[in-house]
């Protein structure tokens, strides 16, 4: 696993900062708590932080003070500054784009739409979550396996273990049916990586694939398993 990039999260709530230091740590980050930017500062000239997250629901000029004050440290300033806020007006957050901001997430937050703006800032090769799952894959191609268990997956694709890896390029139709659903999938999927066994000693042996052309509606079903299995726990009370 690649080590965790750490992100300075800035937020003036208890209950927000556990939100936001909870979901980080699901999609492996590794969060830094502070309640007001001065507090961040002192933080970060301990331990160097990649990204800085901030709670915007707070008066627009304390907003723009903090944000000023980010930008102006040498400790911070070169980290990638995110804002989250409930109030999505462009009139509010254009100019924090201008200000320095590197992006601008909504509250309710989407956990793909989370984990892709971080995942660039950072520099993280995935841009989708996963979640681990077990569940059972028939592969209609007749191959010597066509029944293989997923041991993890995303709106992107997912992972089956097997002892005998196909080659990567080969296109398989595949068909299965979530945890807890009823509703059976049916998709066009390449490998795009294969893991023999004993040659990474941290995964176990299988196939990555790749899901070919899927339609809207079954990657929104997808991406509502993972949201829900990653944070589907956690509830964020806006008004604390």
């Amino acid at each position: 696993m690649p080590e965790k990039k750490q992100v300075l999260i800035i937020c003036h709530t208890a209950a927000g900062q556990m939100y936001l230091g909870v979901l980080l740590k699901r999609i492996w980050y590794s969060p830094v708590l502070a309640r007001t930017a001065e507090e961040g500062i002192r933080m970060a000239m301990k331990t160097s932080c990649d990204l800085v997250l901030i709670d915007g629901d707070v008066s627009q000029g304390e907003l723009q003070y903090s944000i000023s004050l980010l930008r102006s440290d040498p400790s911070i300033r070169n980290a990638p500054l995110v804002i989250i806020m409930t109030n999505d007006n462009p009139k509010v957050s254009r100019p924090l784009l201008a200000q320095g901001c590197a992006a601008i997430l909504t509250k309710p937050l989407d956990l793909s739409v989370v984990y892709g703006v971080l995942a660039r800032l950072s520099g993280l090769p995935r841009s989708t979550p996963r979640v681990p799952v077990k569940m059972r894959v028939d592969i209609e191609e007749g191959i010597p396996e066509n029944v293989l268990t997923c041991i993890d997956i995303s709106e992107g694709g997912l992972y089956l273990r097997t002892l005998e890896p196909l080659p990567r390029g080969t296109i398989l139709h595949i068909r299965f049916t979530l945890p807890l659903d009823s509703a059976e999938i049916r998709l066009t999927a390449e490998v795009v990586r294969t893991s023999p066994l004993g040659v990474q000693f941290e995964m176990e042996p299988g196939i990555g694939l790749r899901f070919v052309d899927m339609p809207d509606d079954t990657l929104l079903h997808i991406r509502n398993f993972v949201q829900w299995e990653t944070i589907g726990d956690l509830e964020w009370e806006f008004n604390i």
